[in-house]
């Protein structure tokens, strides 16, 4: 089905909002692990879904909204630099994955995560110029799989819901 550029654009908005919204709530669920950077990440489920149900752009866009707004209301100008640099690794990869037919939105998802944590833990060493902070990549790369299966089975699951095809 081709979409309007004003359904397309109906669509981003309503994702990344909605992403905005689950990353507010996931804000307030604490987090037993006291690792700086663990989180749900349940707004990535919305870029899935614009990866996956709408176009490459679109996701992009989902993403990069996420990321820059959620900074502005709920963050820091460091926030937004870590959040920009884990957003972009991970869509990279994301990207990538999705051309491929043989990977599912799980896998996806599961990479997406661990290279997000990649590219935070990357910056926060070179920023704060402590390489002592790459000795928690093992430990977040772990948590990494399991919220990124988390995140990739409930994008699985809307996508099965919607009854759209996953292409």
């Amino acid at each position: 089905m081709r979409l309007s550029p004003t359904q397309r654009l109906t669509r981003i908005a309503l994702l990344a909002a909605l992403a905005l919204v689950l990353g507010y709530l996931e804000s307030m669920v604490p987090i037993p692990v006291s690792i700086p950077g663990v989180r749900l990440g349940l707004g990535n489920v919305c870029v899935l879904l614009a990866l996956y149900l709408l176009d490459t752009r679109s996701a992009l866009a989902v993403m990069v909204l996420k990321v820059s707004v959620s900074a502005l209301l709920f963050g820091s100008p460091m926030a937004l630099i870590y959040s920009a640099a884990g957003g972009l690794l991970s869509f990279g990869g994301m990207w990538l994955l999705r051309r491929w037919d043989k990977v599912n939105i799980i896998a996806v998802s599961i990479v997406a995560a661990v290279l997000h944590n990649i590219a935070q833990v990357l910056v926060a060493t070179a920023l704060l110029a402590t390489p002592a902070i790459l000795l928690n990549l093992p430990i977040l790369a772990v948590v990494a799989c399991v919220t990124g299966a988390l995140t990739g089975t409930v994008a699985a699951q809307v996508i099965r819901a919607l009854g759209a095809s996953r292409r």
